[in-house]
C-alpha cells in the first residue's frame, strides 16, 4: 500500500491554477504602463508579482536576474540598459 501526503492529494502545496502570463508578456504589460517604458529590473519584478501577472511554479516572484535573462532571449522586445534598467523597445505592442 502506498502512502500519500494529504497536501499533495488536496493540491494545497501547489500554485492555484490561474491564467497567468508568460514572464515576457508580464514584462511587456508593466513596461508599457511606466514612464519612458523603462524601469529597474527589481522594481519590474516587484510590480509583476504585486499584480500576480506571472508566478514561478513554486508561487514565488521572478528574480531580477530572470528578467534580465529574458531581455537576451527577446532582443526585439526588450533592451537591458546599464544599472539593471529594462526598456521596452519602440514599436512593441
Amino acid at each position: 500500500m502506498l502512502k500519500y501526503d494529504a497536501e499533495l492529494i488536496n493540491g494545497t502545496n501547489t500554485v492555484e491554477k490561474h491564467n497567468y502570463y508568460t514572464l515576457q508578456e508580464a514584462m511587456k504589460i508593466v513596461l508599457s504602463e511606466v514612464d519612458n517604458k523603462t524601469i529597474h529590473a527589481s522594481e519590474l519584478a516587484d510590480k509583476i508579482y504585486e499584480r500576480r501577472l506571472y508566478l514561478q511554479k513554486n508561487g514565488k516572484k521572478a528574480q531580477y536576474t530572470q528578467i534580465r535573462a529574458r531581455c537576451g532571449h527577446y532582443p526585439d522586445m526588450f533592451e537591458a540598459l546599464p544599472g539593471n534598467y529594462i526598456k521596452l523597445k519602440e514599436g512593441v505592442k
